[in-house]
């Protein structure tokens, strides 16, 4: 590109930043993010483990009994009928799931993950981890009160999920009752989940520490990602590209979301990213997006909306490439080093 050119195509990029209306405030300016994490040893591999408690209905055998799904097939873009739960992050051995906006509370950013991990060829540990926004809480006291029934609660599931995966069998009087959600902020969702993969020719090791860090998303998405709040691993960081929060993690995958602002129908977005390990030398890379496309006018809107994404987050894919195995991105190029940065995108 000829300097002349490059100063006119950066010029009316600008512009077309400079056009576009400043971002609806933020509904909690001032969040409070914790994390809860739960564990429990279990006499059973890994897998067998993941085939009896691990299906995004099986909370009906350990936790909250009834549970069938409202939409999806179990995986991505699920929702169940247990707190109206979408699952919006998924590996081989966990899951993550939020639950929807309502219209007289302010949204906790509530997100659970459900992971069972190999100790030994016969014993696992699961996990699960609770993150959420508890600033809307009277005081310390009643965020501590809230942590200590939650982890109480959840323990216990915990607990049945062990006799479950063992080969035992949970009576009713140790389930517990959901909570009954209404004055949903979309009554009728309609969510959808944009897979996506790549394989890269690298160890998923070297993969995982050359594009898995929550801001390298500065190096092959968008451009000068900064971290505004948290220590860029934890759950709660918070990244300058569309105030993005960390909700969910695991050894090779995180998952992000993006907060409530006013005035503006939430639509639930989610990201999965996922390194996983194909052979020795070779890895696959998984980008999934779910979200809720109902607000949008009619079916061809919705198709355009996914097909939009499903190229924006490819030739994302394509950059992951390139950086993992050794590469470097042309200026100009999505992500690449020099290329201006476009704005802040919308859910």
């Amino acid at each position: 590109m000829r300097p002349i050119t490059a100063v006119v195509f950066l010029g009316s990029f600008l512009a077309a930043i400079a056009q576009q209306p400043a971002p609806a405030p933020l509904q909690v300016p001032n969040p409070h993010y914790v994390t809860v994490v739960l564990t429990q040893e279990v006499n059973a591999p890994a897998d067998t483990v993941w085939a009896r408690v691990g299906k995004f209905c099986d909370i009906g055998k350990w936790a909250f009994p009834d549970c069938s799904l409202i939409q999806g097939d179990g995986g991505y873009a699920s929702e169940r009928t247990i707190v109206n739960e979408v699952l919006v992050g998924k590996t081989d051995h966990s899951y993550t799931y939020t639950q929807p906006v309502r219209t007289d509370v302010k949204y906790n950013l509530y997100h659970g993950t459900l992971e069972v991990q190999p100790i030994t060829a016969k014993t696992s540990r699961l996990v699960y981890t609770f993150f959420y926004d508890n600033s809307m809480l009277a005081d310390d006291a009643a965020r501590d009160a809230e942590m200590a029934t939650r982890k109480t609660r959840f323990s216990a599931f915990l607990v049945n999920m062990k006799t479950l995966a063992e080969g035992g069998t949970v009576p009713a009087s140790a389930k517990g009752v959901p909570t009954k959600i209404e004055n949903l902020q979309t009554p009728n969702p309609h969510y959808v989940a944009i897979p996506m993969t790549i394989e890269v020719s690298a160890p998923v090791d070297a993969v995982w520490a050359r594009i898995g860090k929550y801001c390298d998303i500065g190096e092959w998405g968008i451009p000068n990602c900064k971290i505004i709040s948290g220590d860029g691993s934890s759950l709660g960081t918070i990244r300058s590209i569309g105030n993005e929060v960390l909700v969910a993690k695991t050894r090779y995958s995180y998952t992000y979301t993006q907060p409530v602002r006013e005035g503006v129908q939430y639509n639930l977005y989610n990201g999965t990213i996922e390194a996983v390990p194909v052979s020795d030398k070779t890895t696959r890379i998984n980008y999934t997006l779910v979200y809720d496309n109902s607000n949008l006018a009619d079916d061809a809107a919705r198709q355009k909306d996914m097909d939009n994404r499903r190229t924006r987050f490819t030739k994302m894919l394509e950059n992951m490439k390139v950086l993992s195995e050794g590469g470097s991105l042309p200026v100009g190029a999505l992500g690449g080093s020099g290329a201006p940065r476009p704005a802040a995108p919308r859910q």
